[in-house]
């Protein structure tokens, strides 16, 4: 089984540096997660983590 984050989602976590708010995009939950904890322990403020799964009707062509 091929994995595919277009289909199955992005895990996102929402950060902010030098007062502004960013996200670092990640593949798997795990990798989110350990990010998140890095952050907090270097002292990075997180708004927390969250899950992003794109809409398949936009990514796909439409044809006539």
């Amino acid at each position: 089984m091929k994995f595919d984050p277009l289909k199955t989602g992005f895990y996102c976590v929402d950060y902010v540096y030098n007062d502004t708010k960013k996200t670092a995009v990640y593949f798997n939950m795990e990798s989110a997660q350990e990010a998140l904890v890095k952050m907090m322990r270097r002292g990075v403020q997180c708004e927390g983590m969250r899950e992003w799964k794109p809409k398949l009707e936009i990514m796909s062509i439409k044809r006539k």
